[in-house]
C-alpha cells in the first residue's frame, strides 16, 4: 500500500475530478447524442422529470453491465433510432405490450417468472411462443447481450412506470420516510427489482436523478430525494478501494461501500469548489471511479495517457497510467 495516506490520496483525485472533468462543462455522458448516439436523454426533458425522459435514462445506464463503457458507447452510437425506440423509448415499450396476446405481458410478477425469452443459437426465440415476433425477443437482438436482457424494458415499464408507477413509487417513499438519504437507498431496492438489474446500476440511476453536483441541473428528485450517501461499487472502484485499505480487508460490495462513506466524511469537499456539498461518498466515488478508468480517460484525449511517468499531482497507486491497476476496467454486473 502506498505510503501516502489514503484520504491524502482522495484528495488528489477529486482535485483532479473536479479540474480535468467538471470543468469541461459538458453534459453527462447520458445527455450526449455524440457518445450515446439516439439513447441521449433530453436535458430539459430530465431536468423537468417527465417519465419518458427518465424511462429513457433507467434503459440507457442499464446497458452499461459487465463491458467498459467505451465498448458500450459505441454501441449505442450504433443503433438506429428505430432500435432504440424498441428498448427505451417508454411510448413504445407501452404499445408493444398493450397489443401483443401473450398472458405473461400482463403483470411483471407473471412476466418475469413466465418470459421464456432465450438465446437459440444465433437467434432469438423462446417456448411460450415460438416463430411469434415480440418486442422482447427484438429487445434482446437491440441488446445484443444476454438472452434474456430483452426482458429488462418490459419489466421496468410493468413494474414501475404502467400507470404513473414510478411517480406513486416517490411519492410512498417521501410519505413513509423523513431523510431523503434513506429514501434514495430505498429507491435503489426499488429499482434494483427489475429484471437483470441489481443493486449496482440501480444505484447510478438513482444517483443521477438525485445527485446535483454529478449533473446541475439536471436531477429532479433532489432535494426530497438525495444521492449524495449513495456509492457506486464497480471494477475500477472495487480496485481503488483494495488499493488503498489495509491488506486482508472484506471485498464485498458492502464493506468498499462502508469505506467510501468512511473516508469521504474525512473530507471536506467544499475544499476544493465552494458550491460542492461538505460530505458526498457518491462525488467521491465518482471521482475514483474517473480517475481510475484508463480506457475513459484515453478516450477522452487525457494527457497522462503519454506520459513515461506519473505527474506531480498524481495518485500513483490509483493511476492507471502509473500501475497496472487499469487493465480491467469492465464495470461488475
Amino acid at each position: 500500500m502506498s505510503k501516502r495516506p489514503p484520504r491524502e490520496q482522495l484528495a488528489t483525485v477529486v482535485r483532479w475530478f473536479y479540474d480535468a472533468e467538471q470543468s469541461s462543462g459538458r453534459v453527462p455522458f447520458y445527455c450526449d447524442p455524440d457518445r450515446v448516439g439516439a439513447f441521449a436523454v433530453s436535458p430539459d426533458e430530465l431536468a423537468a422529470g417527465v417519465d419518458a425522459a427518465v424511462f429513457r435514462l433507467f434503459v440507457t445506464l442499464s446497458m452499461y453491465q459487465a463491458l467498459r463503457d467505451v465498448v458500450i458507447m459505441r454501441q449505442q452510437q450504433s443503433l438506429s433510432r428505430a432500435a432504440m425506440r424498441v428498448v427505451a423509448d417508454a411510448a413504445s415499450v407501452k404499445r408493444s405490450i398493450a397489443r401483443h396476446e401473450c398472458s405473461v405481458l400482463r403483470t411483471a410478477d407473471a412476466f418475469e417468472e413466465g418470459c421464456d425469452v432465450a438465446k437459440v443459437g444465433e437467434a432469438v426465440d423462446c417456448g411460450r411462443c415460438p416463430g411469434t415476433a415480440c418486442h422482447v425477443k427484438d429487445g434482446t437482438g437491440v441488446f445484443n447481450r444476454m438472452g434474456d436482457m430483452g426482458k429488462l424494458p418490459t419489466s421496468a415499464w410493468l413494474r414501475l412506470w404502467k400507470d404513473g408507477g414510478v411517480r406513486e413509487v416517490l411519492a410512498e417513499v417521501c410519505r413513509n420516510e423523513a431523510s431523503p438519504t434513506k429514501r434514495a437507498a430505498l429507491l435503489v431496492e426499488r429499482f434494483a427489482r427489475v429484471h437483470r438489474v441489481g443493486r449496482k446500476l440501480a444505484t447510478m440511476f438513482v444517483s443521477a436523478l438525485s445527485t446535483p453536483a454529478l449533473a446541475p441541473g439536471l436531477t429532479p428528485w433532489f432535494p426530497d430525494i438525495d444521492g449524495n450517501d449513495l456509492v457506486v461499487v464497480d471494477t475500477n472502484v472495487a480496485r481503488a478501494v483494495d488499493a488503498l485499505r489495509e491488506p486482508g480487508a472484506a471485498k464485498t460490495y458492502d464493506a468498499r461501500e462502508r469505506w467510501v462513506r468512511e473516508q469521504a466524511a474525512q473530507l471536506d469537499l467544499r475544499e476544493f469548489r465552494p458550491d460542492l456539498p461538505s460530505y458526498s461518498p457518491r462525488l467521491v466515488q465518482q471521482a475514483l471511479y474517473a480517475f481510475c478508468s484508463k480506457s475513459n480517460r484515453v478516450a477522452r484525449g487525457d494527457a497522462c495517457s503519454g506520459r513515461a511517468a506519473p505527474c506531480a499531482g498524481c495518485a500513483p497507486a490509483l493511476c492507471p497510467f502509473a500501475t497496472s491497476m487499469g487493465g480491467a476496467d469492465a464495470l461488475a454486473s
